[in-house]
C-alpha cells in the first residue's frame, strides 16, 4: 500500500507541471501584434499628397494673363473721349496695356481689377475707361454705373492707401452734358479674351502735373507709366 500511494502522488506531481508550462507557453503566443503606427503613416502621406495638389492648381490660377505696360500719355482735351469728370481738376492719363493669355480656352477679363497707383500719394486709382484705335479715331467700350454691391475693385486694397474712384457723366456729341445727366463711379466692361494677345488704352483720373505711378492688377505690380510735362 505505501508503495502504490507513493506512485500515485508522483503522478499528480508530473501531470501538474505539464499543464502550468503549457499554460505559459499560450500565454506568450497570443500577444498581438501592433498594426497602428503603420495605418497612421499611410494616412499622413496622403494628406501631403492633396495639399501638393492644391498648391499647383493656385499656382496655374495666378499665371492665366501676362502684362506689358506700353505708352502713357496725359490727355488736356476731352473732344473725343465719351465722359467728362465731375471734379473739373481732373485729366485723363490713357495707357497702353497690352495682355497675353497664357492658355489655348477663352478666359474672361476683368478691366476693373487694373488701378494706378500713386505712392507719393497714398492713392489707388480706379480705372474710367477703355478704348482701342480704328482707323486712327478712338472706339470707346461701353461701361455702367457701378452696382455697390459689387464692387471687385475695393476687394484688392493697399494697407494705407487711400481709393480714388472718380464720377462721371456721358456727354452728347458736341461734348456737353446729358439732360439730366447724373455723375456716377462706372464699372467698365468684362472681356473674353479669344486671342492670344489683346491690346488696348485704359483711362486714369490725374492731376495735371502727374509725371509717374505704378499700374497694379488686382494687388501686384505689372508695370509703370511716366509721362513728361
Amino acid at each position: 500500500m505505501g508503495m502504490k500511494r507513493f506512485i500515485l502522488l508522483f503522478l499528480i506531481f508530473v501531470s501538474t507541471s505539464v499543464i502550468t508550462i503549457c499554460t505559459a507557453q499560450t500565454d506568450t503566443i497570443a500577444q498581438p501584434i501592433p498594426f497602428i503606427k503603420l495605418k497612421d503613416t499611410v494616412k499622413t502621406n496622403t494628406v501631403i499628397q492633396l495639399d501638393s495638389i492644391v498648391e499647383t492648381k493656385d499656382t496655374i490660377q495666378k499665371e492665366l494673363f501676362n502684362f506689358i505696360i506700353g505708352k502713357a500719355v496725359v490727355n488736356k482735351s476731352f473732344w473725343a473721349q465719351p465722359y467728362r469728370y465731375e471734379d473739373k481738376t481732373l485729366k485723363t492719363l490713357s495707357v497702353r496695356v497690352t495682355i497675353e493669355k497664357n492658355i489655348d480656352r477663352k478666359e474672361s477679363f476683368n478691366f476693373n481689377l487694373l488701378s494706378l497707383v500713386i505712392d507719393d500719394k497714398k492713392l489707388r486709382i480706379r480705372p474710367t475707361g477703355i478704348f482701342y484705335y480704328k482707323n486712327e479715331k478712338k472706339v470707346y467700350l461701353k461701361s455702367k454705373p457701378l452696382n455697390k454691391n459689387y464692387n471687385v475693385f475695393e476687394e484688392h486694397i493697399i494697407e494705407g492707401y487711400k481709393n480714388l474712384e472718380a464720377k462721371t457723366y456721358k456727354v452728347n456729341f458736341l461734348g456737353l452734358k446729358k439732360r439730366k445727366g447724373i455723375p456716377t463711379v462706372k464699372t467698365l466692361k468684362k472681356m473674353n479674351v479669344k486671342n492670344r494677345k489683346i491690346a488696348y488704352y485704359v483711362d486714369f483720373p490725374v492731376q495735371e502735373e502727374f509725371t509717374y505711378g505704378k499700374i497694379y492688377y488686382k494687388n501686384k505690380p505689372i508695370g509703370f507709366a511716366a509721362v513728361r510735362n
